[in-house]
């Protein structure tokens, strides 16, 4: 396997000053060493150098990192943690193949009519599994990945159609949006909301046929032949939509469609867009009390800046501020699925700050943070539910 990143220049990078403890919401969790970037980086090391043997423990030490680049953040030397721990991953791929789990839901992921099907048999049996498996019962007991998760994905009829989707006359140009996992199968109504947004922004809305997951969670799990297989896929049918522009609604694809693929259109996160057509363009169509999470990949993943002056403007005082606005949820993909105890330990932080600030509206920009930071509402009492901003926000005149 080709190696991303050169090995000694980006371990060298670390000094091992241990800024990032300050800051990784696994290490305020679990307060162990390997659980912290400078902890990781140190493990990484010892497999590339040969003197640790890719072990199911290494796996659990690695598969436990958010990827949230809090730690890249603060870094002084910029080491590229999220680059290293993707490198590590995709070694203990090569080496160990992958978890059930993961190969699961990368299958899933990258075979949208499978998914389809497991969607419409999933709606059948949703009032059963999407209920909380009681931690008492053997079923949680013999099997871990349950364990915590009570609350997959909603599912719904997903939001896709056959054949190429349009919308609006598209005077300010053509968009080709990219809908992702979570938009087509659970959210639907957010992408449409997404959807009603451009058209009355002027854009004319294409949905190209046959795109699929945009390859992140298979990168993040250390699949790289199934990432490039959806790079190139979803790369194909973008380029051939007639399209100036790519827009997204989940923060995560808008990050990986930035820096892993090479189009020769711009790609451009809905609230890139929202931003450009100014604050004189909207208006807050919820009415509550508000605050604000910045997804890791909207902020540090793109560096989006401005929305919170952006949202303060609109709302005014509506709008509150939670502390830590910008810590990561705790939802990590695949993670939730296979360390669920950790994600909820990071996801019950993000709750309780949102109750302390009276908001029964949690404003965001990402599907993924969406359902994370609801789930966690929900376990913790706090009596608010979380919003994407295409959700919340009325363009003007609509």
């Amino acid at each position: 396997m080709e190696s991303k990143v050169d090995w000694e220049e980006a371990i060298s990078r670390c000094v091992r000053c241990g800024r990032c403890r300050s800051v990784c919401p696994t290490f305020s969790l679990l307060h162990r060493e390997w659980a912290v970037a400078r902890g990781r980086i140190a493990l990484l090391e010892a497999l590339e150098g040969g003197r640790l043997e890719p072990t199911g423990r290494l796996e659990d030490h690695l598969s436990t990192c958010l990827l949230c680049m809090a730690c890249e953040e603060v870094c002084t030397n910029k080491a590229p943690v999220v680059d290293l721990v993707e490198e590590g991953r995709a070694i203990l791929v090569e080496k160990r193949g992958k978890p059930l789990y993961k190969r699961i839901l990368a299958k899933v992921l990258e075979d949208k009519a499978l998914a389809r099907r497991l969607v419409a048999l999933g709606l059948l049996g949703q009032p059963l599994w999407g209920r909380e498996v009681p931690q008492y019962r053997g079923l949680a007991l013999r099997t871990p990945i349950l364990k915590g998760w009570d609350m997959l994905p909603p599912l719904v009829k997903p939001f896709s159609r056959e054949g190429t989707q349009e919308w609006g006359g598209g005077e300010r140009g053509t968009v080709a949006l990219f809908l992702g996992c979570l938009l087509d199968f659970s959210y639907p109504s957010m992408a449409q909301a997404t959807v009603d947004v451009l058209v009355e922004l002027g854009y004319r809305v294409v949905v190209p046929h046959g795109q699929s997951c945009c390859g992140y969670p298979h990168e993040a799990m250390g699949d790289r032949e199934g990432a490039e297989r959806l790079k190139e896929l979803n790369a194909r049918f973008l380029e051939e939509s007639g399209a100036s522009m790519v827009v997204t609604a989940c923060a995560t694809c808008t990050a990986y469609l930035k820096k892993a693929y090479r189009l020769s259109i711009p790609v451009k996160d809905v609230v890139e867009v929202m931003l450009e057509a100014g604050v004189e363009a909207f208006h807050y169509g919820l009415g509550e009390k508000a605050t604000y999470h910045e997804p890791c990949h909207l902020g540090r993943g793109q560096e989006v800046k401005g929305v919170w002056p952006f949202l303060k403007e609109i709302l005014g005082p509506h709008l509150v501020e939670m502390r830590d606005f910008d810590r990561c949820c705790g939802f990590g993909g695949s993670l939730a699925l296979g360390y669920p105890q950790v994600s909820l330990g990071v996801g019950e932080v993000k709750a309780r700050a949102v109750g302390d600030t009276g908001a029964s509206v949690v404003l965001t920009a990402c599907p993924a943070c969406v359902l994370q930071i609801n789930r966690c509402l929900a376990r913790a009492g706090v009596g608010a539910r979380a919003f994407h901003l295409v959700e919340a926000l009325e363009v003007r005149g609509r």
